[in-house]
């Protein structure tokens, strides 16, 4: 058996010579750097003869760097599988990005070799589901009528995209609850502090919206998911798409607005709906584009 694989970047099999690929385990494509840790789990249970990895093609994101690092035994911030199966991987990586064709024949020429004896024992490995933070301290705005419902949802916010001070993960937040105008700005501790407020406003500036650490395990145990199973009524209206436009109505069915139905007009119009209306706006849009004149909303599913 080979014992070289040969992870390709932004590249496909067919970008490569046939006569390379046959002396090859294994090639494969990544475009991400989370492939590494499939190509991790494959090396300890399919592939755990092969001693070394070829990195080959265009780093374009940066990804490439993480999955070089990775498989000469760092613990990168790109892996999910348990650290001790990346720092016992006993591959030579040859990191070819960047490279041309000729460079990576002549590495495959000087690396082959058959072998039988495994380069690290077969084990099962098992890719954990991430749950990590993106640090984001943007303006966001969270929108529900029910007051613990919202409180549910800036908990989420804040543990998705909280980012870090030295005692809490904080963001700023407009919360908004109600339509009647009456608005104020403080800081908001969703946990010990709320409502904070909302039950006398319609929309709190929460500046910031803040977990204090100590509370992060209360948090957790509140951020219910069933929150995003209930119909909130969208202060942005409802919409019809037609072939001529897309048409914005209020809960009454008074039109108010009417945009063209081009792509640019209707990811705008997206932006500004309630995230339930933009996924439902999106989903109906690409049927439409892909069905054109037999399109019928709602009803193309069936």
């Amino acid at each position: 058996m080979s014992n070289i694989l040969i992870l390709l970047l932004w590249l496909s099999e067919g970008a490569i010579a046939d006569d390379i690929k046959k002396r090859a385990a294994y090639v494969g494509t990544a475009y991400t750097a989370d492939a590494v840790n499939y190509v991790v789990k494959a090396l300890y249970e399919r592939l755990n003869y092969v001693d070394t990895v070829v990195v080959y093609g265009p780093d374009f994101t940066g990804a490439g760097e993480l999955i070089v690092q990775t498989l000469r035994g760092a613990c990168t911030e790109a892996v999910r599988v348990p650290c001790h199966y990346v720092e016992g991987l006993n591959v030579a990586v040859v990191d070819l990005r960047w490279r041309g064709e000729q460079d990576l024949r002549r590495a495959v020429e000087e690396a082959y070799r058959p072998r039988e004896a495994p380069a690290r024992p077969n084990a099962t490995v098992e890719i954990r589901r991430p749950e990590k933070r993106m640090p984001y301290l943007g303006l966001h705005v969270l929108y529900d009528t029910d007051l613990e419902a919202l409180r549910v949802k800036a908990i989420h916010y804040i543990l998705t995209y909280g980012v870090e001070s030295r005692d809490a993960l904080y963001n700023v937040l407009a919360l908004h609850s109600g339509h009647g105008g009456v608005y104020s700005a403080a800081p908001c501790d969703v946990v010990e502090e709320w409502p904070c407020g909302l039950e006398k406003h319609d929309v709190l500036i929460a500046t910031p919206a803040y977990i204090q650490k100590r509370h992060i395990g209360q948090a957790l145990a509140a951020a219910r998911l069933d929150v995003y199973k209930r119909d909130v009524y969208d202060p942005h209206g409802n919409f019809v798409l037609s072939p001529d436009a897309l048409r914005h109505y209020d809960a009454r069915g008074v039109l108010l607005r009417e945009v063209e139905m081009t792509d640019e007009a209707v990811k705008r119009e997206a932006t500004m709906l309630h995230p339930d209306h933009a996924f439902y706006l999106g989903q109906e849009y690409a049927a439409y584009k892909l069905l054109k004149d037999k399109y019928v909303q709602d009803r193309w599913k069936h």
